[in-house]
């Protein structure tokens, strides 16, 4: 048994206390110590006691790295006085701004991390930087649930499956589910390849078995190999990125839709939304499950006005979740 969830004493040493409070008084802007006296607790006292504990501080602030600076100002009577800042410049990182392409890169990379000992401490960094976000990354943002990672069940001989395919011109064969309850296909495609669009990982090229450009999620494909025969369809001269989006506008996994906003929640779908006129805004191309799923959660604060069969599958999903969840005669 271990000591995981039971009650722990806290101990706060006072001295600690003191140097926190002092980095939180100096970060802001200069002060003084007659500034200090009055507002920082473990300072009050005689003026030579609050230089010498202020000294002593300084001293050992300064050996954590963060640098005091002095500066001359003046107090509330207009007379000059000696003032204390912590150096922004050596004492903290500059702000980090992530662009939507840092972010798409990450994302992915994140969730694919072949050390299963290093997978939790990476999303819990991921979801650090997620208070960094960019706008328009409609899930994982701060305060949204991330996108389920797309290599959960992708194993490092996949990994190794799909490089050799690419390096070497071979076409690949694999398990795919079309949704999560069917049986999976087994599917043989010349693969172009792998992509991330608004944070999820796709595999994309032509399709021997239907014909065709189609474009996999990863999370819904497994048990990748390299097959003996060379591909016969080779990949457009375009970016792996807009050969997978042209993908999953085709195959209209992707979609734009109208949207009303009844109140001023729904925060998820405004981060993903343009004004549009006359009260509507436009939400989109985004993953039509995702419009589905993330509309009708926000049922009462947004109304999907366009296209048609988004509206009648978010209907749907509504009165399936009352079927479920709710109360004998309750209507969605």
């Amino acid at each position: 048994m271990t000591a995981r969830n039971r009650p722990t004493e806290v101990h706060w040493d006072a001295a600690s206390s003191r140097l926190l409070n002092l980095v939180f008084a100096l970060s802001e802007r200069p002060r003084s110590l007659a500034w200090l006296r009055a507002h920082v607790d473990w300072y009050s006292g005689e003026t030579d006691a609050v230089r010498k504990r202020f000294d002593r501080d300084r001293a050992l602030v300064d050996e954590l790295g963060l640098s005091v600076v002095e500066s001359t100002g003046t107090d509330a009577d207009g007379d000059p006085e000696l003032q204390y800042q912590l150096d922004p410049a050596t004492s903290f990182l500059p702000d980090l701004e992530l662009s939507d392409s840092h972010w798409q890169a990450l994302r992915p990379a994140a969730q694919w991390v072949p050390n299963e000992s290093l997978a939790d401490p990476v999303r819990h960094a991921l979801q650090k930087l997620s208070t960094v976000a960019p706008a328009s990354d409609v899930e994982g943002g701060p305060g949204f649930s991330a996108a389920v990672p797309d290599a959960v069940d992708i194993t490092d001989a996949d990994i190794r499956a799909i490089n050799v395919a690419l390096d070497r011109n071979l076409s690949l064969r694999f398990n795919y589910w079309p949704a999560l309850t069917k049986d999976p296909e087994v599917r043989h495609l010349d693969p172009w390849g792998v992509a991330a669009v608004d944070g999820r990982l796709y595999l994309t090229g032509h399709d021997n078995d239907r014909d065709g450009q189609r474009t996999f999620r990863l999370s819904r494909i497994a048990d990748l190999e390299a097959t003996a025969t060379l591909i016969r369809h080779h990949a457009p001269d375009r970016p792996v990125a807009h050969l997978v989006g042209e993908g999953l506008r085709a195959s209209s996994t992707t979609v734009t839709a109208r949207v009303r906003f009844l109140t001023d929640g729904a925060q998820e779908l405004r981060a993903a939304a343009t004004p549009a006129g006359h009260g509507e805004y436009t939400v989109g191309p985004v993953d039509r499950r995702w419009l589905i799923r993330t509309a009708a959660s926000y049922a009462t604060d947004a109304l999907v006005v366009d296209p048609p069969d988004v509206v009648a599958d978010i209907i749907t999903h509504l009165e399936d979740a009352v079927r479920t969840f709710g109360r004998p005669g309750e209507q969605a």
